[in-house]
């Protein structure tokens, strides 16, 4: 028989709405609150700020939801389906979302401190400004993903496919990023400082950047000074601080016009993350880009030396 159930808002503590679920009265309020969501889906009332704290939506089909300003911290939505959801604003703060689909979702502004998406698909979804302090995206996948000044300090996202995402302005301090993918994806600003990303994430800026030096061996020495001395800008093309075409140009001393020009490609992308005045060792996330860069060029002349040496002269 069913039983009432009252859902109230996370913002003034009023009644929101009273749903009718199929439940025993002695369930955990965790199954009568998940019961009720979905009651609410099914019936068209509003979920909009509703305090849904520890709710159990383990899979769950709630595609197109609205739970703009909802709160969700501890609720276990595992293999739940949220795809096209509105959760703008919305706190999930320790929830478990591990499998759960939430392509095209929308959580600008919200909060996953903590939280768990493990395997969890985010393609096209937006999370412009969301926090994900610590929280764990391990294989998560993301491509296409907007998380235009989102923090992810300390986040895991080992194995995460962040293919053409937008990471603009992102905080990822301390992030582990062990095997993702960042093929394409727009660093303008961000900051990766203390974060792990090994070889394999790291393929692609680097093989760019090799293939560029490679065609501006002269211009090794005027890049690695303009790097150290905080002369670069990865968002101009002209100028004394400009990106990696751009410093080169300056270098050679031309119109950088006259040099092949993509902000696409993996190096200029990671050049993207340096603004100028950022310097190795000064703590940004453009003085950690600027280091690796002259890593890898450091490490691209040491390996190009024998190359570039003169034939020895016969006697």
């Amino acid at each position: 028989m069913p039983i009432k159930f009252d859902v109230f808002s996370r913002w003034t503590g009023a009644l929101q709405f009273t749903a009718e679920i199929d439940c025993a009265d002695d369930e955990p309020r965790s199954v009568k609150l998940g019961l009720a969501v979905k009651w609410a889906f099914r019936t068209g009332a509003s979920l909009v700020g509703a305090s849904l704290d520890g709710a159990r939506l383990d899979g769950a089909r709630l595609d197109g939801a609205s739970l703009v300003g909802a709160r969700l911290d501890g609720a276990s939505l595992v293999g739940a389906s949220l795809v096209g959801a509105s959760l703008d604003g919305a706190r999930l703060d320790g929830a478990r979302l591990d499998g759960a689909r939430l392509d095209g979702a929308r959580l600008d502004g919200a909060r996953l401190d903590g939280a768990r998406l493990d395997g969890a698909r985010l393609d096209g979804a937006r999370l412009d400004g969301a926090s994900l302090v610590g929280a764990r995206l391990v294989g998560a996948r993301l491509d296409g993903a907007s998380l235009v000044g989102a923090s992810l300090d300390g986040a895991r996202l080992d194995g995460a496919s962040l293919v053409g995402a937008s990471l603009d302005g992102a905080r990822l301090d301390g992030a582990r990023l062990d095997g993702a993918s960042l093929d394409g994806a727009s660093l303008v600003g961000a900051s990766l400082v203390g974060a792990r990303l090994d070889k394999r994430t790291l393929r692609s800026f680097k093989a760019d950047l090799w293939m560029i030096l490679a065609g501006a061996r002269a211009e090794i020495p005027g890049l690695l000074a303009a790097l150290r001395e905080g002369r670069v800008n990865g968002s101009a093309y002209a100028g004394d601080c400009a990106c990696l075409v751009g410093t080169i140009a300056n270098v050679r001393r031309v119109d950088v016009m006259t040099l092949e020009r993509d902000v696409n490609r993996p190096a200029e992308q990671w050049f993207l993350m340096i603004r100028e005045g950022d310097k190795p060792g000064d703590g940004s996330g453009g003085g950690f880009a600027a280091a690796k860069a002259i890593e890898w060029i450091e490490e691209f002349v040491a390996l190009d030396a024998p190359a570039s040496a003169p034939e020895p002269q016969a006697a």
